[in-house]
């Protein structure tokens, strides 16, 4: 999921990389677009569900000049699919403008 989301242009993420002690989660934004609509968004056209906002973190946030917009949350578990990490990727891809 790392790999791909960072692939993408307009796309910034948050936090570890891969390889660092870090949780299964990732953060994110996309460029001129606020976290609510991309969660929306992926949502609405995808069937992907992500959380969006601060996290109760608005001094990260606020530190990282999100505080307007908040980032976008996507997290793996034992149960997310190959299939849908794809169509995370496909979707922001769409939505950062990039297909």
């Amino acid at each position: 999921m790392w790999s791909g989301l960072s692939a993408i242009d307009g796309v910034r993420l948050y936090g570890p990389a891969p390889g660092l002690p870090r949780t299964p989660t990732v953060g994110f934004t996309v460029e001129g677009l606020p976290s609510g609509q991309i969660a929306a968004r992926l949502s609405d056209r995808f069937g992907i569900f992500v959380s969006h906002g601060d996290f109760y973190a608005s001094g990260v946030t606020g530190a990282l000049s999100l505080t307007d917009s908040g980032l976008v949350r996507a997290g793996c578990a034992c149960y997310t699919t190959e299939d849908e990490v794809r169509r995370l990727i496909e979707g922001v891809t769409t939505l950062a403008g990039r297909e």
